[in-house]
């Protein structure tokens, strides 16, 4: 009895130990602009970067074939890159 008693002791620390980790997210955050713009037919997508979560910039991020590359959103080329995906 004291050795299931044990087992199911171990078993919560390692059920709790699992859960706290896989609520630790990595977040990549930005934390500078380019400053040239990028071509339209390099882009695959983007997404946007909020300060008031994690992240301490706001910021679009765009997606190429091999990179991901930070923006700035008040910028006006950024702005049309957006509107023209």
């Amino acid at each position: 009895m004291a050795r299931a008693s044990s087992v199911f002791f171990v078993l919560c620390i390692v059920c709790f130990g699992l859960q706290s980790l896989t609520s630790i997210a990595v977040f990549d955050c930005c934390y500078a602009y380019t400053r040239k713009p990028l071509p339209r037919k390099v882009v695959k997508g983007h997404m946007v970067q909020d300060s008031h979560e994690v992240c301490d910039i706001d910021a679009v991020i765009f997606i190429t074939k091999k990179f991901r590359v930070c923006a700035n959103p008040r910028e006006m080329w950024v702005n049309k890159l957006v509107a023209a995906l």
